[in-house]
């Protein structure tokens, strides 16, 4: 019998079970008869595309658009290589095309969808993937983009809805498992997505992301070597992947290890450039090294994120050039206790600018009135979302108009450069309402002799990845058994009151204060007490503010040490120091020896 003659259909029917390069061989032989078969050069072009070569696949499917101009299909597909050889404006273009060519071409819609720039194109990205949905509701891919667009906009309940959406549709395809498992890591349901996370390298061990995304899980629960393996896994696997050398670079953090972490956050950055969080981070370890000057530039990423502010008709940003003369916005967009934190800066900045407006937090606005009476100051204007704030700045007077902006936070890589700087800087720089810190001599009086001990023992927001940096009330008993202390509750946040009850140690709490909104009263109270002790958060930057002495009870490393043991321009700051991997007993040991040693000094009057 004489083998079958080539065709189309043959080669198509090896093609849909998986036969790739059977099906190429086919293909191959029907072009040798016929050099501009376009359904040929098409679906040669396609399977190679499928088997990575994007490169070869191009001009095949170029040649075909050039035999038959109106098929859809061909122009889908070559948006598809041009996306795969990272050309997505052209990549958007075919698809476009293809579009117009079949309005109701779900494929071509759902990738449109996916290769818009989701930053600036979101809405029509969005339009086009649900055109796609509602053309064929089980289109995977279409659901899948939604999924990531969402991710992308900081809409995590959307953009989980969407990728179980999608794995309903294909429940063995691991690629949708790794996504499901990647979004629920990010909105912290880890036991949730260690389950989708494990099943994805079940169904395809040669996945680069869910092993990436085991290693951050893992990495939340402190088990660093189990992390670093899952990490090292992925890059086997993918060289050249971002986030994995980043996910390395972290645990060598976590290890204690900040030179390692430079590393690796460097491998990660020249892998990925354009990915704003790998350079954050890589300042971040940067910063914890030493390399101040380094460590600052790539901090400043930080603005760049896509969850970062936006400003609306906000000055151009100041990049370090002379301000005298100009008038100089300092912008607020972190939480408050960076805005306490980085006001260490404003006095310096008066001295340099012609005039400086300074937005802020509602909570302290008078503080920084008293603080910085040279300065016009006045509450930011956020609207938007939590995850996607708009600040406007219709409510800087004419006369006041800034020349240039620039973030609170950036502030430190301009006048804080060195440590040497930054020890040259040191000292208060808040000042408390006169009136509010009389009345909180007076509550504490009331407490009787002894040393006034602030206390607080958490974050205001409780996940599994922050607890890790927090020692919790139970673990301050050693503490709170210290003779010739009063303890005066400084925690905020809620259910504090809660956990007073059901310890059996006396800790004060200061009748109507309101230590999570009343920043001025928690203020006035912390600079008459003898010292605060508390794991890094805001209460540590109220009592630097002040001048008052801070036990700081934190993990390392930490940037703000800047590659010393202290740190560097906060004298008022005590280091208590301990790694991540280590427990927090001997840690408060410590600190309740030695506040027993201070107390014993005091004489019973107080």
């Amino acid at each position: 019998m004489q083998p079958a003659a080539p065709s189309i259909t043959r080669g198509l029917d090896l093609h849909r079970v998986g036969r790739l390069r059977e099906a190429a061989a086919i293909y191959g032989q029907l072009l040798k008869r016929d050099p501009k078969h376009a359904d040929a050069l098409h679906l040669l072009g396609l399977v190679l595309h499928q088997l990575g070569n994007h490169q070869g696949a191009e001009p095949l499917i170029r040649a075909a658009i050039a035999q038959r101009q109106n098929v859809p299909e061909y122009r889908n597909n070559l948006g598809m290589v041009l996306r795969a050889l990272g050309q997505a404006p052209k990549a958007v273009e075919f698809f476009r095309q293809a579009v117009r060519i079949n309005p109701l071409y779900a494929d071509a819609l759902a990738n449109l969808g996916a290769s818009l720039p989701w930053l600036s194109g979101s809405e029509e990205a969005r339009r086009s993937l649900r055109r796609a949905l509602v053309l064929e509701p089980a289109h995977d891919e279409a659901w899948g983009g939604l999924g990531a667009l969402e991710r992308v906009n900081a809409d995590l309940d959307r953009a989980l809805q969407s990728h179980r959406r999608a794995l309903a549709v294909r429940p063995m395809l691991a690629v949708r498992r790794t996504n499901l498992g990647s979004v629920l890591v990010e909105a912290e349901r880890y036991e949730e997505a260690e389950h989708h996370l494990r099943r994805a390298v079940l169904l395809d061990p040669g996945l680069a992301e869910p092993w990436n995304d085991l290693g951050y899980r893992y990495l939340v629960r402190l088990q660093v070597e189990l992390s670093d393996r899952c990490f090292r896994h992925a890059v086997e696997i993918r060289p050249g992947f971002g986030s994995a050398w980043a996910g390395r670079a972290e645990t060598a953090f976590a290890s204690g290890d900040p030179g390692t972490a430079t590393q690796y956050s460097k491998r990660a950055v020249e892998t990925d450039p354009g990915n704003p969080q790998l350079r954050f981070r890589c300042g971040i370890h940067l910063l914890a090294a030493g390399d101040l000057a380094r460590g600052w530039a790539d901090y400043d990423a930080l603005w760049q994120k896509s969850s970062a502010v936006r400003r609306v008709d906000a000055a151009p940003r100041w990049s370090g050039d002379d301000l005298a003369g100009r008038t100089l916005l300092i912008t607020a967009d972190q939480g408050i206790g960076d805005e306490l934190l980085f006001a260490s800066c404003v006095a310096d900045v008066v001295k340099a600018a012609g005039r400086v407006v300074l937005e802020c937090d509602q909570r302290l606005v008078t503080l920084f009135r008293r603080s910085f009476p040279d300065v016009f100051v006045h509450p930011y204007d956020r609207r938007g979302t939590h995850s996607r704030p708009v600040q406007h700045y219709g409510w800087i007077p004419p006369e006041l108009k800034p020349d240039v902006m620039i973030e609170a936070g950036a502030l430190m890589r301009w006048f804080r450069p060195s440590v040497a700087a930054l020890d040259a800087a040191a000292g208060p720089w808040l000042t408390p309402d006169p009136d509010r810190v009389a009345a909180m001599r007076r509550e504490l009086d009331r407490l009787g002799p002894g040393l006034k001990v602030g206390l607080s023992w958490r974050s205001r927001r409780l996940t599994e990845m922050r607890n890790v940096h927090y020692p919790g009330l139970p673990a301050l008993d050693p503490v709170l058994r210290v003779p010739g202390a009063r303890f005066v509750c400084l925690q905020y946040g809620t259910g504090w009151q809660d956990e007073l009850q059901r310890i059996d140690r006396p800790v004060a709490v200061i009748p109507g204060l309101d230590t999570t909104a009343d920043i001025e009263g928690v203020m006035a109270l912390v600079s008459q007490l003898d010292v605060v002790i508390c794991p890094s958060s805001t209460l540590g930057w109220i009592a630097a503010a002040v001048g008052v002495p801070n036990w700081l009870l934190y993990n390392t490393p930490v940037f703000l040490e800047f590659g010393t043991d202290r740190y560097p321009g906060f004298p008022s700051v005590r280091p208590y120091r301990k790694a991540q991997v280590e427990p927090w007993e001997p840690l408060v040991a410590r600190v309740a020896d030695d506040l027993a040693a201070w107390a014993a000094q005091v004489p019973d009057d107080g």
